[in-house]
């Protein structure tokens, strides 16, 4: 059943903690995440091996490749396997993208997904326990020529993340019956007051902004001008399927905003904005990170979930 409630974090009170104790400050805001996804673990052990699939999706930047290898390393622990599959490996290619009314490729919708080859995957890794899965090449935009051997045997379970896993077109495959399903994304919001700093959208939108300057050379303009579409496909393919997750697990790091505060104003002062809409939710982004302290990056665990977006020490 899906454990929805509403975080609410107080600015004024995490700045305490802070001021009281960076590095136990910095360890809670770990701990709060990492506790729900051992507890994901332990959910899953109940019903293994009968069932052997983890399905987790969530929208953009909320943590899933890292949320992945973490749910990896707790079966580890509880003697189980895993294999890991990414939906995105079975993208169609970036021509083959459907077109919105203004004529802009489609890259948000399950249509992007290569369902038949998926199915024709899947069954002669659970029939035969080996086989090879394409890899997408992201630079071309297009499916590689080179492919990923993949075995399955009893003491393996399969992690499935992408941003359609619990859309109907992959949960109701034959592969996915029984599967457990997570759905992943912040579910906590930033407030001082009475006022919201920061909604759940708006943090993720930081971290899509530093990610993407960091790792895929797309400057924040470039990052502004995808959004809209972004949350569109968000609406309509990915947030009703939360509903249907046994599971939410909330990504947020409560001292996400100390560490965003400089290389979010660094990323954006100097930017040329597309026009005045994302200057101004830029500037008020920025008002907003200001709030809180600077953190020392050094404090980051090297296995963090916040290291998909920033470049640490």
């Amino acid at each position: 059943m899906l454990n929805d409630f509403k975080n609410k974090a107080d600015a004024a009170a995490l700045i305490r903690e802070y001021q009281n104790g960076p590095e136990s400050f910095a360890d809670r805001s770990e701990q709060f995440y990492r506790q729900q996804a051992a507890y994901v673990a332990d959910l899953f052990c109940k019903n293994f091996p009968e069932n052997k699939v983890i399905l987790l999706a969530g929208p953009t930047s909320s943590g899933k490749t890292t949320t992945s290898l973490n749910l990896q390393k707790e079966l580890y622990k509880r003697g189980i396997s895993t294999l890991q599959v990414s939906l995105d490996d079975f993208f169609k290619d970036n021509e083959e993208a459907p077109l919105l009314e203004d004529g802009t490729p489609d890259f948000e919708t399950a249509e992007m997904l290569d369902i038949a080859f998926m199915e024709e995957c899947f069954a002669e890794l659970f029939a035969k326990g080996t086989c090879d899965f394409p890899i997408f090449d992201f630079v071309h935009g297009k499916r590689s020529e080179t492919r990923r051997p993949c075995v399955l045997d009893d003491h393996t379970a399969v992690i499935i993340e992408g941003l359609h896993a619990l859309n109907p077109v992959i949960k109701e495959r034959s592969f996915c019956k029984n599967a457990l399903k997570v759905y992943i994304s912040i579910k906590t919001e930033f407030f001082h007051g009475e006022e919201r700093l920061l909604s759940t959208r708006e943090l993720r939108l930081i971290r899509r902004i530093i990610r993407d300057a960091n790792y895929r050379g797309c400057l924040p303009p470039q990052t502004m001008a995808m959004w809209k579409n972004v949350v569109r496909g968000e609406d309509q393919y990915i947030r009703p399927f939360r509903l249907e997750a046994d599971f939410w697990l909330d990504s947020v790091h409560l001292y996400e905003p100390f560490l965003y505060r400089q290389p979010f104003l660094k990323l954006t002062r100097d930017a040329v904005w597309l026009n005045e809409e994302h200057r101004l939710l830029a500037e008020k982004l920025n008002k907003s990170l200001q709030k809180f302290p600077v953190m020392p990056m050094d404090l980051v665990p090297k296995d963090s979930l916040l290291r998909e977006f920033l470049v640490l020490p």
